[in-house]
């Protein structure tokens, strides 16, 4: 069932209040009480986050609770609660995480004199408010913990719940969560879905296919991950979720450089393996590799108290070795390299056509990151921030084994170009808030020819020791494009009654893909012996093509999301809170496929009928 309908409900003991979960915000609530713990219902409540001089106020209902959701993640927040008659209280160092609900609760004095009672915050070390298994990686946290790799993925293993590793294709980084295929993840960064759409890659995001993050490190702020939460607000997958957001300017200026690197010189010549045949075997060095990351991050006021920005500029430079050569002078030397030199002399002189030179192979990896944000405070009650990451990551691509050599151009290059762009604005009337969100997301991802080699169909040709090696374009290199144009909307409604916290909202999707992927365009040829491939004798050829007008007929085709939720956060007692809320997400293409006939006669399928809503 495409459409998928999720309800959830939870009864447990709890403290005295509930605050809605939301995806790029938190929430402050409490009671407030007199000395002689009865509740002061009308108590004016103000908090104030001191980086910025952001500001939220509410005010506590019959049962003494205010709930104030929709603040800034992170802090120091001061917070005051006054009632006439009554001291000022006021708290200090208080600091919201991602998607948590901070209990602040107030005890206040009858007034003597005019005072102000002021409280420094102990950390709170569970949301006990939090509904669901989930785990926060605080900004302290990634400055503090190790990375290799600067990802997202490095603080992903903070939590059990979360199993990082690699792909058996190309090495890339993957994470299961909770036992469920990578596939079934969901990645948010300041509320935009930030998912590999397609399934090209195994990293599940954006770029990944080029081994580029969706983000830079230095720019994110907190990192919430996500394994069953209860909260009709957070959707999209059945495996778990993470959910990170950006950093933002303060009212001071503050900034960040740094430099990352390594090269082959750190690494000693690989001991030969002594054989009764070579008994005193030399050492192999390793292949000149690289490996680099630098930039810088600045954040500060426009205006002070009202305007702020927060920029991030990212490089990476990767040179890693293909681990073989023919000519010996780096790595391991393949098989026999006179069978292939003769292949490769046989192309020169008879197809005119240079696959590259006899030495190792050195696959470049590199990466341009550019973060920048602003957030506005347009009024006491309306809050705006928009934000911009673009993303260029390039790879070359390929492995050679044992038994089968790449020559240089039968490594593909992949260059995806991701642009992200975020606004929410964040709104409070009295009891209500409001939060609404649009993204765009605008990818471009090619992958062909290595710039410097010629368009050339894929070769393979047999030696006489049971090896094989390869030439010209790699097979599925020969027309393969795919952009991507994502529209998110979303809006998330609070509204306060009592002892009920209700949730609605909407979150809808809107997708466009255009996609060539034709396998040996230019053709693919495989050879028994050198001898065949000299005089132009095949043993097998393939060359596809697109039987229409046009040879290159992309696939293109929308695609719509759309999601509907209501919830609800019930203080049924004092120390009991159910949650509960209904959730519907329905798929919708537009285009009808075209039909073929021979499917339907062959397998019983029809081509021309698109998934639809089932009940």
């Amino acid at each position: 069932m495409l459409g998928s309908i999720l309800a959830c409900m939870l009864a447990a003991a709890m403290p005295t209040s509930a605050g809605a979960q939301t995806v790029t915000t938190g929430t402050i609530t409490g009671v407030v009480m007199d000395a002689a713990k009865a509740v002061i219902p009308g108590a004016n409540v103000i908090a104030v986050h001191v980086p910025t001089g952001t500001t939220y106020q509410s005010v506590t209902q019959g049962d003494g609770h205010y709930t104030i959701p929709a603040v800034r993640v992170g802090g120091p927040y001061t917070i005051k609660a006054s009632m006439p008659k009554f001291n000022t209280q006021e708290q200090n160092e208080i600091m919201v995480s991602l998607g948590e609900s901070r209990q602040v609760d107030f005890v206040l004095q009858p007034a003597v004199a005019a005072e102000t009672v002021t409280v420094v915050a102990e950390a709170q070390l569970i949301d006990t408010s939090r509904a669901g298994t989930a785990a926060n990686v605080a900004t302290q946290v990634i400055q503090d913990l190790p990375t290799l790799s600067r990802s997202i993925n490095d603080f992903a293993r903070t939590s059990p719940y979360f199993n990082t590793g690699t792909d058996s294709a190309g090495g890339s980084d993957m994470i299961s969560i909770a036992g469920r295929n990578n596939r079934y993840n969901n990645m948010q960064i300041d509320g935009a879905v930030n998912n590999d759409v397609f399934g090209l890659a195994s990293t599940g995001t954006p770029g990944g296919q080029t081994g580029t993050q969706p983000v830079s490190l230095d720019a994110i702020q907190e990192i919430q991950l996500l394994i069953s939460p209860y909260d009709v607000r957070q959707g999209g997958f059945s495996g778990g979720g993470i959910n990170a957001v950006t950093k933002s300017g303060t009212n001071d200026f503050h900034g960040t450089a740094y430099l990352f690197g390594r090269n082959q010189k750190w690494i000693r010549s690989i001991p030969g393996i002594v054989t009764p045949a070579n008994p005193t075997p030399g050492d192999t060095s390793v292949g000149p590799f690289s490996d680099k990351q630098v930039g810088f991050s600045i954040g500060g006021p426009i205006v002070r108290d009202r305007a702020f920005f927060f920029t991030n500029l990212d490089w990476a430079r990767k040179d890693t070795p293909s681990g073989y050569s023919l000519d010996g002078t780096s790595g391991q030397t393949w098989g026999n390299p006179s069978y292939v030199t003769q292949v490769l002399d046989i192309a020169k002189n008879t197809y005119s056509f240079d696959p590259g030179p006899l030495s190792e192979f050195t696959k470049p990896n590199n990466s341009n990151k550019y973060f920048v944000r602003g957030d506005f405070n347009l009024s006491s009650r309306h809050q705006l921030t928009v934000r911009a990451n673009y993303v260029d990551g390039l790879a070359y691509v390929g492995t050679i084994y044992n038994n089968s050599y790449k020559m240089p151009d039968n490594f593909y290059s992949i260059q995806d170009k991701m642009l992200s762009i975020v606004g929410q604005l964040n709104s409070s009337f009295g009891k209500i808030y409001n939060e609404f969100r649009i993204t765009y997301q605008r990818e471009r991802n090619e992958r062909g020819d290595q710039p410097g080699f010629a368009a050339f169909p894929e070769v393979r040709v047999d030696l006489p020791d049971g090896n094989y090696v390869y030439l010209g374009t790699e097979y599925s290199s020969q027309a393969n494009r795919l952009n991507q144009d994502i529209v998110e909307i979303t809006d998330d409604l609070t509204i306060i009654r009592e002892n009920h916290t209700f949730s609605f909202g909407t979150h809808n999707e809107f997708y466009k893909f255009y996609n060539v992927f034709i396998q040996n365009y230019y053709g693919g040829y495989r050879f028994s012996n050198a001898a065949n491939f000299q005089a132009g004798i095949a043993q097998s050829y393939s060359h596809n093509f697109s039987n229409t007008s046009d040879p290159l007929q992309p696939a293109e085709l929308p695609v719509r999301q759309f999601g509907f939720y209501g919830g609800d956060q019930w203080r049924a007692l004092e120390n009991f809170l159910i949650t509960y809320g209904l959730r519907v997400d329905i798929p919708h293409f537009p285009d009808k496929p075209r039909s073929n006939p021979l499917t339907v006669e062959e397998f019983g399928y029809a081509t021309d009928v698109v998934p639809a809503l089932a009940m």
